[in-house]
């Protein structure tokens, strides 16, 4: 004390806070990963499904704890993977065999095969989008029912 006066020593207005907002989001944490009988609720991260998806077929739907889509989706894939290669080596004979013979059926031929390749081609992209939107869809709604439960 200098000459009457209190000289009072604050801290910085950050330090109150801090301590009370670290605790409040800890009790939030704690309380909000809960369903009924204080059982964690499980999630998903959507966008990691979709890419694990469009990395490999079935592989999001895996991740969600869905074997049987996952492994359809996985045998849709593959499947029409194997229609583009098939199609591909199809056509790829019927024009060699019309380059060497001339004749108008092979030229034919290699029409039909590589409208099925282009074909296929969209299929399997289609094939491939729907996986991943599916992966991404159930990863979002994965909590739904232990979310619900715990409101009600």
């Amino acid at each position: 004390m200098q000459g009457g006066q209190v000289h009072l020593r604050f801290p910085e207005r950050r330090d109150h806070l801090s301590l009370p907002a670290l605790l409040l989001c800890l009790f939030l944490l704690q309380s909000g990963g809960t369903g009924n009988g204080g059982t964690p609720i499980e999630y998903r991260n959507p966008t990691g499904a979709l890419l694990r998806s469009a990395v490999m077929p079935g592989w999001g739907q895996f991740y969600n704890r869905e074997p049987v889509k996952g492994v359809l989706y996985g045998t849709v894939e593959l499947g029409l993977l194997y229609g583009i290669i098939h199609h591909h080596m199809e056509a790829e004979d019927a024009r060699e065999m019309y380059l060497s013979t001339g004749l108008s059926s092979w030229e034919e031929r290699y029409d039909r095969q590589a409208d099925l390749r282009r074909d296929f081609i969209w299929y399997t992209a289609g094939a491939w989008l729907v996986g991943m939107l599916d992966a991404y869809v159930d990863a979002y709604l994965y909590s739904f029912d232990a979310e619900n439960r715990k409101v009600e």
